[in-house]
C-alpha cells in the first residue's frame, strides 16, 4: 500500500482538528464519495464524473487497505434533473469512515422507521 498525498489528505479531515469544520460543511462522518470528493477536486468535481470516480477508487483502495471502513446506507438524495423543490430519489449511497466508529442516527418516524424496541447502553 501506497500512501499517496490524496490519500494523506483525505484522512486529514478525520482528524479532530478539522472534524468540526468537516461536520458543519457536510455533516458528521462517514462521508459520501461526492463530498469527499468535493474537498479533494474543488467545485469541479460536480460537473465531472471523472472526479467523482477518482475518488470513489481511492476510497475503495483505502478499503481494501485497511484504512477506512465503508457502509451503505439508503437516503433520499437530489436528482441531478429535479429542482430545488423536487423529492429526490431514494437510492443505496456508500458512505466511508474510520474502521471501528459507527454511525448511531435518531429514529425521526419518516420511511425508515427503526424497528421498535427497547435501547440498552453497554459500558465497555
Amino acid at each position: 500500500m501506497r500512501m499517496t498525498a490524496r490519500k494523506k489528505e483525505i484522512l486529514s479531515y478525520f482528524e479532530p482538528d478539522n472534524l468540526e469544520w468537516v461536520t458543519g460543511e457536510v455533516g458528521a462522518p462517514p462521508f459520501d464519495v461526492s463530498g469527499m470528493a468535493y474537498w479533494v477536486q474543488g467545485l469541479d468535481s460536480f460537473d465531472s464524473r471523472h472526479h467523482l470516480e477518482s475518488t470513489r477508487r481511492t476510497l475503495e483502495a483505502m478499503v481494501r487497505d485497511g484504512i477506512l471502513e465503508k457502509t451503505t446506507s439508503y437516503e433520499q438524495r437530489q436528482d441531478k434533473t429535479q429542482s430545488g423543490a423536487g423529492g429526490g430519489i431514494w437510492c443505496n449511497v456508500s458512505r466511508y469512515g474510520l474502521p471501528g466508529t459507527g454511525l448511531v442516527m435518531r429514529d425521526t418516524g419518516g420511511k425508515l422507521a427503526a424497528i421498535d424496541g427497547i435501547s440498552v447502553r453497554v459500558n465497555e
